[in-house]
């Protein structure tokens, strides 16, 4: 009787145990929980450690590591890939100073494997539960940014380097933050915790809250979910629309609430959206819509393809720029994915970009705008936003998978 008890207190400590790591960011009232504490944590310590560099990435560590611990999903396959990264970075970056494909090749190979897995029958289930890991793709992206912008830096402690990838708020999809921006923050201890910061972090808060708690739900929950396949052309069209405006409050909210609670713990975690929907041109699009991915495409995918090209002195200006253009969004094509609606999503936006710009160039060229004449700036402005605005709800249908 005694160990059938014992037995049965065992499992359920292991089933609260395994519930507690179901738990991503901003996914339930956990999260918010855990980071409620973590923000009073770090209001106490601020009495006594208020410019102590040291005292606080110690304070954002543990924060880090507490949260991956007690509520991540996969603790110890995430914990793994930080030291993978780290191994790298640390023989490979400031011995070796290693650059290019072979590097690149190194950092992704994980991803790589967690995105071909999603693609191949079932029987590699449990091939992919190794690594099927949430974040993997953010973090991926953030070690390459550490490994190609660091390399010269003093030497970077293994507790910095996961402060940084493990941070909770931005830890799943991003704002894609940058390492120096990061450990400037840090740098100036617990002083960063303080009213001003608090105060735009609430704004941040609210904003974000009403973005995905109830705009989102309430798109998904009174529109697309009553939305009828049986209606062909009409259900494709009110789902696109309706999809992107979700994808939009949901992503955008989650962003505002990464800001608020990295605010809140003294982090000021970069913007990610701004008012993407009133963009003209698809480089303006990228610059307010996820604009820390758009940011670190241009950075570390296309001016890399652009200066390869140049050096090997192939094609004309323009055309290394098209060709640039398209294989960088290819790329984030298959960064989200090796299903073909990823792929065939990010090559549509790799499309626009390269007919922008070749239409870009032309109206330079020419003196002239090459299609709208001679109609009014407001006008153009007007059609410009227009055209845009759908082909960008076409190829973000296209991602939702669910057109094939």
């Amino acid at each position: 009787m005694g160990e059938s008890f014992l037995t049965f207190e065992i499992n359920s400590v292991l089933v609260s145990y395994l519930n507690l790591h179901n738990t991503l960011p901003f996914s339930n009232a956990q999260f918010f929980i855990f980071l409620a504490l973590a923000v009073f944590t770090g209001f106490v310590f601020r009495k006594k450690y208020l410019n102590s560099a040291n005292a606080y990435l110690n304070f954002l560590a543990i924060v880090s590591i507490c949260y991956i611990l007690l509520l991540y999903t996969k603790p110890i396959h995430f914990i793994s890939f930080v030291f993978y990264g780290y191994f790298i970075f640390s023989q490979f970056s400031q011995k070796r100073n290693w650059k290019g494909v072979k590097i690149v090749s190194l950092y992704i190979l994980p991803l790589f494997f967690m995105k071909l897995l999603n693609v191949l029958p079932e029987f590699t289930l449990n091939i992919h539960s190794i690594f099927q890991i949430a974040g993997l793709s953010y973090a991926s992206f953030k070690m390459l940014q550490i490994h190609f912008d660091e390399s010269a830096s003093s030497k970077i402690s293994f507790k910095s380097y996961f402060a940084f990838l493990a941070f909770p708020p931005t830890l799943l999809i991003g704002p894609i933050d940058r390492f120096d921006r990061f450990t400037k923050n840090i740098a100036v201890g617990f002083s960063t915790i303080n009213a001003e910061n608090f105060n735009k972090g609430f704004n941040f808060l609210i904003k974000g809250l009403l973005f995905k708690y109830i705009i989102a739900a309430a798109i998904n929950q009174l529109i697309i979910n009553h939305l009828n396949s049986e209606n062909g052309f009409v259900f494709h069209l009110s789902y696109m629309y309706s999809y992107l405006f979700y994808l939009f409050f949901d992503f955008a909210g989650y962003s505002l609430l990464a800001m608020a609670f990295g605010y809140f713990l003294g982090i000021q975690v970069p913007f990610n959206f701004d008012k993407p929907f009133l963009a003209k041109n698809p480089k303006e699009f990228w610059r307010h819509w996820h604009k820390t991915l758009g940011d670190w495409l241009n950075d570390y995918f296309f001016k890399p393809i652009f200066k390869a090209l140049t050096k090997k002195k192939v094609f004309n200006s323009i055309q290394r720029q098209g060709i640039a253009l398209f294989l960088t969004f290819t790329l984030m094509g298959f960064w989200n994915g090796f299903e073909l609606h990823f792929i065939v999503s990010g090559m549509l936006f790799g499309c626009y970009s390269v007919i922008h710009n070749y239409y870009d160039y032309k109206c330079k060229k020419k003196g002239k705008d090459i299609i709208f004449g001679e109609l009014s700036s407001g006008i153009v402005g007007f059609l410009s936003v227009f055209i845009l605005f759908n082909a960008v709800a076409f190829s973000i249908y296209i991602f939702s998978g669910k057109l094939f």
